[in-house]
C-alpha cells in the first residue's frame, strides 16, 4: 500500500528532486556530449571536465549545503534553484569550453542542498515507518534521473538548441514549484558552525561509523565507479550490445531498480537490516560475476535486472541503517557528511577501474567490483550489525 498520506508540500518537495534530476540527468547523460562534440565543435575533454566539475562540486559542498538547510530550511533550496538556472542560462548563451565547465561546477553547487533537503523534509529521520518515505524519495530521484537520460533523445531530432530548451523549462518547473512550499518549513535550530563540526566529527569517529559505515558508503560507490569506464566498451565488444542496446540494458536495471523500490522498503520492517544488506550485495556480487563470465546478450539483460533489483534492496535498507545514527536536528548536515563520503568512492573508482580494464583486461574492473561486492555481503551476515548501531 502506498503512503498517501503525505501532505501536499511533501508531493510537491518530490516533484522538485524529480524535475531537477530530470533536467541534470539529460543535461549530462545524454545531451552534453552531443551538444559539446557536435554542436559546438569542442573536444570531449570539454564535456568529461563539465562533467566531472559538476559532480565533483555538488560532493564538496554538500555537507555545508545540509548544515545552512537544517538553519535556513526551504529558501537554501530557492538559492540553490536560482544558482543551476543561472548557470543553464550561461551555458546557452555563451558556449564555449571555460564557461561549460565554471557553469557546470556552479550547477553542482546549486543541487547540492537539493537530494538533503527533500530527504529530511519527506522521509525524516525520527519519523516512525519512514521506509516507505524513504522508497518514495530514491523513487523520484531516479525516476528523473532516469526519464531524463531517455526522453531527451527523442527531443534531439527536433534540435540541440529545443532539447536545450526543454531542459531550461523543466528546472524553470521545479524553480516555481518552490515558490509554493517556502512559507512553511523556514528551519530547524542548530548549532554554530563549529558545534556542528564537532557534532559531527563525533559522531563520525565512533567505533560502528569508522568501522562499518564510512567504508560500507565508500566502497558501495567505488565499486559502481570502477564500472563506469568500462561497462559500454564491455557489453560492445563481449556482449555485442550497439549503442541503442546499451540504453535499453540501462533502462532495464534502472526500471527494475525503480519498481523495486518501494515493495522493498515496506518489506524492511519484517527482518533484520543486516538480511537486506548481505541479499542485496550478494546478489549483485552473483549477478556482476555472471556478466563477467558472459557472452550472450539476452542474459545481459536478465542479468542487468537482477542489478537493478539488488540496488532496490540495498539503498532502502543502507539509508534506514544511516538514519539510526543522524541526529533529528542535524540532519540534513549528516545526510551531507555522509553523501560526500560516498562521491569520493564515486569519484576515485572510475579512475582505478580504466587503470585496471589498461592493465588485466577489460572485464577486469568488474571481476574487481564482484569480489568487493561479496567481501561486503559475507562482512554483514556474520557482523552483529544491530547490536552494533543503536539509534
Amino acid at each position: 500500500m502506498l503512503p498517501l498520506n503525505l501532505k501536499r508540500q511533501e508531493w510537491v518537495l518530490l516533484a522538485i528532486l524529480f524535475a531537477t534530476e530530470y533536467a541534470r540527468g539529460a543535461f549530462f547523460l545524454s545531451f552534453l556530449p552531443v551538444y559539446a562534440v557536435r554542436h559546438l565543435g569542442l573536444p570531449i575533454t570539454a564535456a568529461g571536465l563539465a562533467v566531472t566539475a559538476h559532480y565533483l562540486t555538488e560532493t564538496i559542498f554538500k555537507t555545508a549545503a545540509g548544515w545552512h538547510f537544517d538553519r535556513l530550511g526551504r529558501p537554501v533550496l530557492l538559492i540553490g534553484l536560482l544558482t543551476g538556472l543561472f548557470s543553464l542560462l550561461t551555458m546557452k548563451l555563451w558556449p564555449l569550453p571555460p564557461v561549460l565547465v565554471i557553469a557546470s561546477a556552479l550547477w553542482g553547487l546549486g543541487m547540492s542542498p537539493v537530494w538533503l533537503g527533500v530527504m529530511s523534509e519527506v522521509a525524516p529521520v525520527d519519523l516512525p515507518g519512514r521506509n516507505k518515505r524513504i522508497g518514495l524519495v530514491f523513487a523520484a530521484w531516479l525516476g528523473g534521473s532516469g526519464a531524463g537520460l531517455v526522453t531527451v533523445n527523442f527531443i534531439l531530432h527536433q534540435g540541440v538548441n529545443v532539447a536545450f530548451s526543454a531542459i531550461i523549462l523543466v528546472w524553470l518547473a521545479s524553480l516555481i514549484l518552490t515558490l509554493f512550499i517556502l512559507p512553511a518549513g523556514v528551519g530547524r535550530r542548530v548549532q554554530t558552525a563549529r558545534g556542528v563540526i564537532l557534532s559531527l566529527a563525533r559522531m563520525a569517529a565512533s567505533p560502528a561509523v569508522l568501522g562499518i559505515l564510512i567504508p560500507g558508503m565508500f566502497l558501495q560507490t567505488f565499486c559502481a565507479g570502477l564500472l563506469l569506464p568500462v561497462l559500454p566498451l564491455f557489453v560492445q565488444n563481449q556482449l555485442g550490445l550497439s549503442y541503442n542496446q546499451y540504453g535499453l540494458l540501462l533502462l532495464t536495471g534502472g526500471g527494475t531498480a525503480l519498481i523495486a523500490f518501494l515493495p522493498m522498503g515496506m518489506l524492511l520492517g519484517y527482518t533484520a537490516l543486516k538480511n537486506f544488506l548481505a541479499a542485496g550485495f550478494g546478489l549483485c556480487a552473483v549477478s556482476l560475476g555472471l556478466l563477467a563470465a558472459s557472452h550472450n546478450p539476452h542474459s545481459a539483460f536478465i542479468l542487468a535486472a537482477l542489478v537493478g533489483f539488488s540496488y532496490a534492496i540495498i539503498l532502502p535498507a543502507w539509508n534506514t541503517l544511516l538514519a539510526r545514527i543522524i541526529p533529528p536536528d542535524q540532519q540534513a548536515t549528516g545526510w551531507g557528511l555522509f553523501a560526500t563520503v560516498e562521491g569520493l568512492g564515486a569519484a576515485i573508482g572510475p579512475a582505478l577501474g580504466s587503470l585496471v580494464a589498461r592493465y588485466a583486461g577489460i572485464s577486469a574492473p568488474i571481476l574487481l567490483s564482484t569480489f568487493l561486492l561479496i567481501t561486503i555481503a559475507i562482512f554483514y551476515i556474520f557482523y552483529p550489525l544491530e547490536k552494533s548501531i543503536v539509534k
